[in-house]
């Protein structure tokens, strides 16, 4: 992994200078984890025998994955997925409750060669339990019940909630999410690695990634590429960069994107304080973003996120009928992939041009290893921030009010004021109001 900061606007004495602080906020962490507060930090030496195990012997009948989560629930997976195994015919996410998702996964896949892993750390997420529920009885004619229990993958707190008891009720298999891992944060754990080892990845060596990324924690903060990611993010947003763009040149990386707009906002965003993260791929958002990166307000940090090497190429050889096209000429003898390149280095360009701060991280391929090394290097950078805005990066508790308000609506027990308190603040009664 290259990381090159140069044109971020900022110096390496800026970043010595806050070397004490980013020492501080590392200690604080390795506090948090040695008083198990936080578990993230142990997850890359943790064993992975039990759910190659269970990988094993649900792949002797079942090919398909039915992922249903949402959020870090589910974003770490299919990152991690996306990445590696492409556009995996053989893998779905229900995540949004919109029925439209359900209703264009079901002709498209085989129930009896279904895997399905329900993944919510409370046991209670109410967009999880509900495609859970509106997915067994969209089934329950083709399989039944016995059936589909036996397709299933639980995966929960290890003690409390309502699917860690149906699991135990009904003997379903399960997994664990640590108590001490936020979702957002959970990728490296069950709730990642058992979809990704089901689709054939390689997930020791996803963790070796990771490790490798832990062990830059003892390196000085010049020398450590977290710490330095730390840092130059932090410090962006001291000089005003308020916007953190994360632009990856490769659709393989696209999900990361995702993955780090849900990490970087929901850890931070808090007391009025937090960049907002926003996701742009190379080279589709050339066309739609960049003209406000490089004229508009200088309020961004951009991140571009690429590979050195490309997955296979095309050649774009001369075709008669176009060769009369001037327009055409300049691309005949070259392929996608030095298109793409040269696009990336288009941009960079034009952004030292206009003047718009950016740093490039560089892989020099998309495989297991690299894919650990930058979860876990954001997790930590991310963990640092929160420490040096002085929030909680590991709740969310703006995103719990929404969810209160929705639970009011559904008449669910113990929130029936919240559904008054929402009928107040919108001037009319959900359920007096015509859809």
């Amino acid at each position: 992994m290259k990381l090159d900061f140069s044109h971020t606007n900022i110096k390496d004495e800026e970043l010595t200078k806050i070397k004490d602080i980013l020492n501080h906020a590392l200690k604080w962490l390795w506090n948090l984890s040695e008083r198990k507060v936080i578990g993230f930090l142990e997850l890359p030496f943790r064993d992975t025998e039990h759910i190659k195990r269970l990988v094993a012997d649900k792949r002797k009948e079942l090919d398909t994955l039915i992922l249903i989560g949402i959020g870090g629930s589910s974003l770490g997976a299919e990152c991690l997925i996306k990445a590696l195994k492409g556009s995996y015919e053989k893998f779905f996410v229900l995540d949004n409750v919109d029925p439209i998702k359900l209703k264009e996964i079901l002709p498209r896949i085989d129930p009896e060669k279904c895997c399905f892993n329900v993944v919510s750390k409370s046991g209670s997420t109410a967009e999880t339990i509900a495609n859970f529920i509106a997915l067994v009885s969209a089934l329950k004619e083709k399989l039944g019940w016995e059936k589909i229990k036996e397709r299933l993958v639980i995966t929960t707190d290890p003690e409390k909630g309502s699917l860690r008891e149906l699991a135990r009720k009904e003997n379903i298999a399960s997994l664990e999410v640590p108590p001490n891992v936020a979702g957002r944060y959970s990728v490296l754990s069950d709730v990642g690695l058992f979809p990704a080892a089901f689709t054939g990845i390689d997930i020791d060596k996803v963790l070796l990634g990771a490790k490798t990324a832990y062990k830059e924690l003892d390196l000085d903060v010049l020398e450590s590429k977290p710490l330095i990611l730390s840092g130059i993010y932090w410090l962006s947003y001291l000089k005003g960069k308020r916007i953190s763009v994360m632009m990856t040149y490769s659709e393989r990386l696209e999900k990361f994107s995702d993955w780090y707009r849900q990490l970087w906002a929901e850890s931070l965003g808090k007391g009025e304080k937090g960049q907002t993260p926003v996701k742009a791929i190379g080279t589709v958002d050339q066309h739609s973003q960049i003209q406000l990166y490089n004229d508009g307000p200088k309020d961004k940090i951009i991140t571009l996120l690429h590979a050195e090497e490309l997955e296979g190429d095309f050649c774009l050889e001369e075709i008669p009928a176009f060769s009369e096209l001037e327009s055409f000429k300049y691309l005949f003898g070259h392929s996608l992939g030095e298109l793409f390149k040269a696009e990336l280095l288009g941009t960079m360009g034009a952004f030292i041009k206009y003047r718009v701060p950016f740093l490039r991280l560089t892989l020099d391929r998309i495989n297991e290893e690299n894919m650990g090394w930058l979860f876990f290097t954001y997790q930590v950078a991310t963990a640092i921030n929160g420490y040096l805005y002085g929030v909680n990066p590991f709740d969310q508790p703006a995103v719990e009010e929404g969810k209160r308000f929705a639970y009011g609506i559904l008449g669910r027990q113990g929130f029936e004021e919240k559904r008054k308190e929402l009928t107040k603040l919108l001037q009319f009664d959900f359920l007096e109001s015509p859809s």
